[in-house]
């Protein structure tokens, strides 16, 4: 059997959008996380979700994701896991860093920044709201949350609130397919 291999295709779109010049405000990276979503979802490239790392040291942006389940038909492509791999090495080599988040990340994505060792996580819209639009963001997510906390994890959630909402509203507006469990 050959080895398997994994590789993350971003949109051409995605892939060549300019970054903010560092030191980026959270209000701009979350800005930018939202923006992703909804390009993602205008162009019919991914999931209406979106996000972005930055370096907590110098403000800069090290990684941008967009959901990519179903495009590429590998479910672990949520937004933030594609970030947190796309960022790498320099999640731990710099110092801390933030995840900013379209949306509040499911347990998987929780327990992968919490393997990454993400120190703080802001979301935009919240858990209910991507669950008003047929989402089913499953158990376990405060429990994972409360442990994270303890650990010394900041989170922060409802940052452009609105924003994030309207993009998961236009996506099941536009027909987008609700995936995930119990979906």
């Amino acid at each position: 059997m050959p080895p398997a291999s994994a590789e993350i295709r971003l949109p051409a779109w995605l892939a060549e959008t300019p970054l903010p010049i560092a030191p980026v405000s959270d209000a701009t990276c979350m800005r930018l996380a939202i923006t992703a979503a909804r390009e993602n979802v205008a162009r019919r490239s991914g999931g209406p979700f979106g996000a972005a790392i930055r370096l907590d040291s110098t403000g800069e942006i090290i990684a941008v994701g967009v959901n990519l389940a179903m495009a590429s038909g590998n479910p672990v492509l949520h937004a933030e896991t594609v970030a947190i791999s796309l960022a790498g090495r320099r999640l731990t080599e710099q110092g801390g860093v933030t995840l900013f988040a379209s949306c509040e990340p499911c347990i998987m994505c929780l327990g992968a920044s919490h393997w990454a060792e993400i120190g703080r996580i802001v979301s935009g819209a919240l858990k209910q709201d991507a669950e008003a639009v047929g989402f089913s963001e499953g158990a376990g997510t405060e429990q994972l949350r409360v442990e994270m906390e303890a650990r010394g994890v900041v989170f922060q959630s409802g940052l452009l609130r609105a924003d994030g909402a309207a993009v998961l509203r236009q996506y099941a507006a536009r027909g987008g397919e609700i995936y995930g469990p119990d979906s």
